[in-house]
């Protein structure tokens, strides 16, 4: 079974509470159907309602431009709500970007290479399921570096918050490298 970004990602968003939440917003027509939701990370829509009356509302949401486009016919002063999620912190693409960085942390530091396959998003070679934990233990401490501790199931860091970032990465990894067995590793 294939590992992709995505897979890490669900990872990542747990380490550093970055979960969905759900998000109302209302407008109020006037000459644009054309309306852009409050949170920009916005992940889907699954409600727009006119005048309170979801059914019969057609729309599309284009998540480049973070926009609702209602196709349905609408008077002017109609009340229009829209319900979606969001990740309140930070985007697919960025999480993405930190996965990236982190395959990286860990070439450098001579643990493994692994490459990100083009329009699949697959990590290659498949990493065993507690490496693909510490690339995602590696993200979240180049996202929050300044957390004092991290969480999965099988491995679980302890840091000092004055250790720098780049000397928590690595001592992680010469830990794990050193005994991946045990999954509680506490870096000085």
């Amino acid at each position: 079974m294939s590992v992709t970004l995505s897979d890490i990602e669900t990872l990542v968003r747990y380490l550093i509470d970055d979960n969905s939440k759900t998000g109302i917003d209302e407008f109020t027509y006037a000459s644009s159907a054309i309306f852009t939701l409050t949170e920009s990370n916005a992940i889907s829509v699954s409600d727009v309602s006119r005048n309170d009356v979801s059914s019969g509302v057609t729309y599309t949401y284009n998540s480049t431009t973070n926009k609702v486009t209602i196709s349905s016919a609408l008077t002017s002063g109609d009340s229009v709500e829209v319900t979606y999620t969001y990740y309140a912190n930070y985007s697919s693409t960025e999480i993405k970007n930190y996965i990236r960085a982190a395959i990286v942390y860990l070439s450098t530091n001579c643990y493994y290479t692994w490459e990100v396959l083009g329009g699949t998003f697959t990590v290659y070679p498949e990493p065993e399921r507690n490496e693909k934990n510490l690339i995602a233990m590696i993200t979240a401490i180049l996202i929050k570096p300044d957390n004092m501790s991290y969480r999965l199931p099988d491995i679980t860091i302890n840091a000092p918050r004055d250790l720098s970032t780049n000397d928590k990465i690595g001592k992680t990894i010469a830990l794990f490298k050193k005994n991946s067995s045990h999954g509680i590793f506490f870096i000085g």
